[in-house]
This record gives structure tokens, sequence and C-alpha cells, in this order.
């Protein structure tokens, strides 16, 4: 309590100014108010280190070797965080120099120098190529309500749906001088499905939307349909060539397709539908195939995994003027 009680009372400048008193004092009495102004142990000003400064002085020393070697972490730490800030900036600027120093999407197609007429009935039959082939198989639900949508995503169960995930295939084709996709699945199918698909960037903006079949809420615009039959569908959709100017700013290309089977969610469900994404990479020199015939001719779709549908050439050719 008395050292505590100093040590209140006495601040170092009180120290140094009692000095100046203790001349005066006998040198028994100096020794206890030094004692006492030092808080009951001695410093080094007024006299040998004790056991416990000593320790407190080799606790500094530790503490202060401890610190150095945190700044030498933090050092580290610092470098370390600045690389892969640095790396991370050049694979950005990379990506930002690619998309404006690319000239094309990743969808590319044969070259052709034939009007839509002559393209159109030639080219020999359908050759599937399996890197722009896809089954509809990814379910999305959103049920009905005020909540977020976020919080109203679920799973709706495969009866929800006319034809179950994987039931429906697709795959990319030119005909007549443009760009389609054929949609193969169950019989039927083609006068009961909405479909809607869509040529999109690498970040899925839409740069061109068709709807086919019987569509509560039809999206973009009506496709030309090539090839119709009951189980097949081809469906004519545009790919712009180079960069395109998006609405939210910036450019964007035709580097991928998506497509949905609609399905009508009745009251239960917001949005309900089957997709599928038909995508490949830029450098990956996949060309969509090119196939050809007269009109009226039937043609036969072998998408894969049993899944084959016929159509037939309906002479309806993309209006691109």
């Amino acid at each position: 309590m008395r050292a505590n009680g100093l040590m209140i009372l006495y601040s170092a400048e009180a120290a140094d100014a009692f000095e100046t008193f203790l001349a005066r004092m006998p040198q028994p009495r100096v020794e206890v108010w030094r004692d006492l102004i030092a808080g009951g142990a001695s410093s080094e000003a007024f006299g040998p280190l004790t056991l416990a400064e000593r320790l407190d002085e080799r606790q500094v020393e530790e503490a202060m070797v401890e610190g150095r070697k945190q700044r030498i972490v933090n050092l580290a730490m610092a470098v370390v965080a600045l690389a892969v800030v640095a790396g991370g900036l050049g694979v950005g600027w990379t990506i930002l120099t690619d998309e404006e120093t690319r000239s094309r999407g990743a969808l590319q197609f044969a070259n052709t120098d034939e009007p839509p007429e002559v393209a159109a009935v030639t080219g020999g039959t359908p050759s599937t190529e399996p890197a722009v082939t896809v089954a509809l198989t990814e379910t999305v639900a959103l049920l009905t309500g005020d909540a977020p949508p976020e919080d109203r995503i679920t799973v709706a169960p495969f009866a929800s749906f006319p034809f179950p995930p994987g039931a429906l295939r697709a795959s990319l084709f030119q005909y007549a001088g443009s760009g389609h996709v054929v949609v193969v699945g169950p019989p039927g199918f083609v006068d009961t499905a909405c479909l809607r698909v869509s040529v999109v960037t690498s970040d899925l903006r839409p740069l061109d939307t068709v709807t086919h079949g019987p569509c509560i809420d039809p999206i973009g615009r009506t496709p030309a349909v090539g090839c119709l039959g009951t189980d097949a569908v081809l469906l004519d959709l545009v790919f712009p060539d180079g960069a395109v100017n998006l609405p939210e700013g910036g450019t964007g290309f035709a580097d991928a397709v998506r497509l949905q089977l609609v399905a009508d969610g009745g009251d239960q469900y917001e949005l309900l539908t089957i997709r599928a994404t038909i995508e490949v990479d830029v450098d990956s020199g996949v060309v969509i195939p090119r196939f050809g015939g007269q009109i009226g001719d039937e043609i036969t779709f072998d998408l894969g995994a049993d899944r084959v549908g016929t159509c037939t050439l309906t002479g309806e050719f993309p209006d691109r003027v």
C-alpha cells in the first residue's frame, strides 16, 4: 500500500525535484526516501538493479526480439499480399486486353460464300459435333411469393415438369448460311413444349433470344423454323461476328447458347424451367458443323444418348435483311 501510494503521488518529475531535498537529509533517511520514491524497489538511478528489475529488462528484451520477428513476418506477408494483388491485376488486365483485342466470339462456323438459297440445299447430312451438344438437365424453380427471389429458390419434383431432365437434347448447326439450334426430344414434344433459346456472352448477356411453342410469356422474337417434326425442330439464331455493344455498357461476343424448356408453374411456381448451356473455349478451334438438303427432305439428327429425331426441311429461311 505504501509503495502503491507513493507511486501514484510521485511522478518522475516530482522525484527529480525531491532529489534537491535529499541532499539536506541524513544518509539513513535519504536511503529510506529513495526506496519509497522508487515504489518500494531500487532503481538504477538510486542504486543497483533488483532481481525484479533485471527480470523486467529481460522481458523487455524478449518483447523487442518478438517484435522484430513479428515485423519480419508482417513484412513477408505484405510482400506475399502484394505479389497476389499484382498477379490478380495481371490476370485481370490480360482478360480485359484479350476481351478488347478479341475480334470474334467463341462460336464459329465453317466459311461459306454461298447465298442462303444455295447453302440450304448443300452440305450433306447432319454430323453432330459433341462439343456443341448438350442435354437439358439443370432444373430451376422459383416459388410464388413476395419474399426475395433468393429465399424462394426450391427444388421442384420431376413430376412438375412436362418432360424429365435429360429428355431433351440440343446441338448447333449451320444451315441456310446461318446458325441454328436443333432440339430433339420425345415424340410430340415439339407441339407441347415452350422453348426459349438465347445467344449469350460469356457472362450470359443475351444477344439474340427466340421463343417457340405454346409459351405463356414469349420473350424475344419468333424464329424461322428450318426443319419441323414431332420429335425434332430446327430454329434459327443470330450469331454476331464481332463485338456487340451492350445496353448496360461495354461490349460482348457470341460465346454461348442458353436453352430453356419453360414449364407452366401454375400458382405454386413463378419460374419453372429445365436449362442447359452450350459453350466452348475461345481458342478451342471448334467449328459448328454444316448440313443441307432439298426442301421437303426428311433429316435425321442423332444427338447421342439414344436421342434421335427426324424433321422435314420447310424452306423457311432466316430473314437477315
